[in-house]
């Protein structure tokens, strides 16, 4: 136990030398109320007989005494019990109160806060149930902000898993409605399925908790960009005219999970298959600025029809998650028009080579 708590467990009243103190202040009103009567009554039962002309013999006087002592006994007791109740219903509407959040706290109404009053144990025992109160409603709310989180990581790898997916699906329709396909074509399109797959094996034992993130070092940050700026328009082309700028990209390392960077441009592949116009251009523009890489897509607007769902933005929301995680960001600027999403990644080192 701390210094400071048992400082202040030392400074606490004990409950019993309270009610003790009660007892001894019930018992001296009483006392005086006893006194004040006693003679009271005496000197008023000495006037009252003196003036009727009555003489009392000792033996009457005997009786009258232990009559009127009686009397004052008895109605000193009642002093006494009244006075200590009236001292110690305090202590005991504070207990009542003290039950009734305990039951509270039974029936989970975590909200319920017993004011802290005095300093003794039934102080430090509204205080114990206080913070138990504050701790259970932490935990709920730490088992709910958890809960929301995991699912949250479920609509995003489930969202996630689906680019692929339509891609695996696209590749192979593809390949099953073309006649002949030479063994290059056959090798080229095997490899991309297999690429697809694996990312979908990735983001599923991350949905099932069985693989974490990994990060490895990237060297050649351009290389990568390239490559994943062309699965990107792969994945785009037929539908759309595609125009991809790495023009101002510089060749950058940086630690990063190429499952991460793969899930941002298929999110971003998505995103316009679903809501960009196909008759203009979809324009993704990467390049490399204060330590940064910055990644924008920009399209124009697909006319919503009637009955098309509207977006629940998850794609957007995994990519977001996703830059922060990388220490970056992320813009959306949208209008009836046009649609742009710029993000920014954090870059270790930039070199001075700029693509041609």
């Amino acid at each position: 136990m701390p210094i400071k708590e048992r400082a202040e467990k030392k400074k606490r009243r004990r409950l019993s030398w309270e009610i003790l103190e009660l007892v001894g202040a019930g018992a001296l009103i009483a006392l005086l109320a006893f006194v004040f009567l006693y003679f009271a009554s005496m000197a008023i039962s000495e006037t009252y007989l003196t003036r009727r002309g009555f003489a009392l013999d000792q033996r009457q006087l005997r009786i009258l005494t232990v009559w009127i002592r009686s009397v004052c006994m008895a109605a000193s007791a009642v002093v006494f019990v009244a006075v200590f109740l009236f001292l110690i219903g305090q202590k005991i509407s504070y207990l009542l109160f003290i039950i009734s959040g305990v039951e509270a706290l039974r029936q989970r109404e975590l909200d319920f806060e017993i004011s802290v009053k005095g300093n003794d144990e039934l102080t430090e025992l509204a205080e114990s149930i206080n913070y138990l109160s504050l701790s259970q409603r932490e935990i709920n709310q730490k088992e709910q902000r958890l809960k929301e989180e995991r699912e949250t990581l479920i609509r995003s790898l489930s969202h996630d898993i689906r680019t692929p997916l339509t891609s695996i699906l696209s590749y192979t329709e593809y390949m099953e409605g073309k006649k002949t396909l030479q063994p290059h074509e056959v090798e080229g399109y095997l490899s991309m399925v297999r690429t697809k797959a694996e990312q979908m094996k990735v983001l599923t034992d991350r949905l099932l908790g069985k693989r974490e993130k990994k990060k490895e070092k990237i060297e050649n940050g351009l290389l990568l960009m390239e490559q994943l700026a062309a699965e990107w328009e792969e994945a785009l082309e037929d539908e759309f005219c595609c125009q991809v700028d790495l023009g101002q990209c510089q060749n950058f390392s940086g630690n990063y999970d190429i499952h991460d960077l793969r899930r941002i441009f298929d999110n971003l592949a998505s995103n316009a298959a679903k809501y960009a116009d196909p008759q203009g251009a979809v324009k993704l523009q990467i390049q490399t600025q204060e330590n940064r890489v910055w990644i924008r897509q920009r399209n124009k607007m697909r006319v919503r029809s009637e009955g098309q769902v509207e977006s629940h933005k998850i794609g957007l929301e995994s990519v977001r998650q996703i830059a922060e995680e990388y220490s970056g960001e992320m813009k959306v600027e949208q209008t009836d028009m046009t649609f742009e999403v710029e993000i920014g990644l954090e870059a270790v080192e930039l070199s001075s080579k700029i693509m041609p």
